[in-house]
């Protein structure tokens, strides 16, 4: 075997590896996303439990991931994101008796047919479900600053977060301003409120905002 004919194949041999690669990187994109919708559906069956129990939705600490009971007997454990392992992100109607919500995700596979484009809060989101009689989400051209991940090497500011936020999340049983993290991306810690007196629940057990990672 010449030199040429050594380097044709090594060269073959590797366009087969990066494209194998690529097929694989793909179905375990695909893989998580699919996670992603089965545990925003089961999150929702219980959601929609809860709300005919208490004739509301639940606030924010009763739908996060660590410790991901705040759901029971409705769902054992609240599912987090199996990338981030953060929460997912919980919106509703801006009351302590909410009366409708939304649940996003992002994806990695931004080719799935569940797309819907970017949504929610800074836009940083491109997949949401809802509960029937939540307004339609508005969708953007793309990810706000605010949501884009900081350049490799740069550190987010003291705190966790990455940028100033509308979220308020409590700290010492006080009310106070959270950073939006754009690794999450969504608010730095968990629960948090979009409502500065985050409807009074500090000081309440589960209330303390803690970190997501």
């Amino acid at each position: 075997m010449t030199l040429i004919e050594l380097v044709i194949v090594v060269f073959i041999i590797a366009a087969l590896a990066l494209v194998a690669l690529a097929y694989f990187r793909g179905q375990i994109f695909k893989g998580k996303d699919a996670k992603r919708k089965a545990d925003i559906q089961r999150i929702q069956v219980a959601l929609e439990e809860y709300e005919k129990d208490h004739n509301c939705y639940p606030l924010s600490q009763l739908v996060t991931c660590n410790p991901g009971t705040g759901l029971v007997p409705y769902l054992d454990r609240i599912p987090c994101d199996p990338l981030t392992n953060a929460s997912y992100f919980y919106e509703y109607t801006d009351s302590v008796c909410p009366n409708w919500y939304r649940i996003y995700a992002k994806f990695e596979n931004h080719l799935d047919s569940s797309v819907v484009g970017w949504v929610g809060p800074n836009f940083a989101f491109d997949y949401y479900s809802s509960s029937a009689n939540a307004p339609t989400a508005t969708v953007g051209i793309g990810p706000s600053p605010e949501s884009t991940p900081l350049p490799t090497g740069e550190t987010p500011p003291p705190g966790g977060g990455g940028v100033p936020s509308s979220f308020y999340g409590c700290r010492n049983d006080v009310c106070v301003s959270i950073l939006w993290d754009p690794a999450r991306p969504g608010p730095e810690c968990d629960p948090n409120y979009q409502n500065s007196s985050c409807y009074g629940q500090c000081g309440l057990p589960v209330s303390e905002c803690m970190s997501w990672k």
